[in-house]
């Protein structure tokens, strides 16, 4: 699974008690029943292991992973292939109308059969799974979930509250305002992130994108440090870059992506008409932590979450570090050496990472959310923030 291997894409949520460990067993009572109980296109819900969706392991021993809880919502219904349903069909209409002697079938008859061939292919139709990995931090109140769209959230949160008494509340730009430091959405004064007098203020505050418009700049005129805990962070921007907004004239979505997308003139053109910055591949450091995921300033949903495995420890009887970063020639009869060997992350070590990433990016956000709902320190701010956009759109 994700959280195990690969990239991770995932939603946050904030949860409104604490978990301990032996939580687990609640969601134990909740498992997924047997797949004999399924009957037609009804689907089953319930909870497994982490390691598949038929993993009925969910032990305390099994699901317990340093600080996190890990598991997995899983759903099973009878599926039948789109393309098998129709080429059925059609060989049953046509069999039915020659039973019938007829040239066309009634709609009635139509539907009659219809049903009929339904019924029987999903009565012998293999289950299909869907799984949503979890993983409740158990120091933060976070969820970590895999659920991406609109119908996952809907189908996880209830069940999640069902189980746990708790309901999710996802993390997005307007609930982590208020979570950070009170602030209504709603309330704040919608103001362009552009000079461009032909562009009118939003409707309303598009808090997210404006947050990735600032951060974008203050890496790139600014600073690209920052401090978290005591502890010195980076920043890095990187493409595809794509800027929107709903109220644009024309087009309102822009898409840069190959070549070097951080330098070209659209950029400074989409900003200028008034776009601001919605998706962004953005990597944040700490010490030898480095994580890598595109970030969706609408929700604050992370995809395609990468980290990068550390090295591992030094071979017996390797060089000490003072000669590794010489090249060979410069040691007579040394041998090429060979690049140090990576250490493969534990779930939990890949889960501390995203919530480093996560954690991170609050913090930066709450930086921005000091200044947003000040009025006046938000427009001091956006003085130097409209100069750059300036520049970049060639408009001096």
């Amino acid at each position: 699974m994700g959280f195990e291997s690969g990239s991770l894409s995932f939603h946050a949520f904030y949860l409104s008690k604490d978990f301990v460990p032996g939580d687990v067993e609640k969601f134990a009572a909740r498992p997924l029943p047997p797949l004999k109980t399924l009957t037609g296109d009804q689907p089953l819900h319930g909870w497994a292991g982490p390691l598949h969706a038929l993993d009925q392991d969910l032990s305390e021993a099994h699901c317990w992973r340093g600080d996190w809880l890990w598991l997995a919502h899983v759903t099973a219904r009878k599926a039948v292939p789109p393309s098998y349903l129709r080429a059925t069909l059609l060989s049953e209409l046509e069999v039915e109308r020659r039973a019938r002697g007829v040239e066309f079938l009634p709609r009635a008859a139509k539907t009659e059969v219809r049903e009929r061939v339904a019924e029987a292919l999903l009565r012998d139709a293999q289950p299909a799974f869907g799984s949503m990995e979890c993983a409740i931090d158990l120091r933060r109140r976070l969820l970590l979930a895999t659920a991406l769209t609109d119908n996952a959230l809907q189908l996880l949160c209830p069940f999640f509250r069902e189980t746990t008494g708790v309901m999710p509340v996802l993390c997005c730009p307007e609930s982590a305002a208020y979570r950070l430091r009170g602030v209504d959405a709603n309330a704040l004064e919608p103001l362009p992130l552009t000079p461009n007098p032909a562009v009118q203020p939003p409707a309303q505050p598009a808090l997210g994108e404006e947050f990735l418009t600032w951060l974008f700049h203050r890496w790139e005129k600014e600073s690209a440090v920052f401090d978290l805990e005591g502890q010195r962070c980076g920043l890095l921007f990187e493409g595809p870059l794509t800027f929107s907004a709903d109220d644009a004239p024309g087009c309102h979505e822009t898409l840069l992506r190959n070549g070097t997308p951080l330098d070209t003139p659209e950029l400074g053109t989409a900003l200028w008409n008034g776009k601001r910055l919605r998706r962004a591949k953005l990597t944040l450091t700490r010490a030898d932590w480095v994580v890598t995921a595109t970030l969706d300033a609408q929700d604050f949903a992370v995809r395609s979450l990468k980290i990068v495995e550390p090295k591992g420890e030094a071979a017996p009887g390797a060089e000490p570090d003072a000669l590794q970063g010489l090249p060979s020639r410069n040691r007579p009869g040394a041998a090429p050496e060979a690049p140090a060997p990576k250490r493969k992350l534990d779930v939990d070590e890949r889960l501390d990472r995203a919530a480093f990433y996560l954690e991170a990016l609050l913090h930066l956000y709450g930086q921005f959310l000091a200044l947003r709902e000040d009025p006046a320190a938000w427009r001091a701010a956006l003085a130097p923030l409209h100069a750059w956009v300036k520049t970049r759109a060639g408009q001096d």
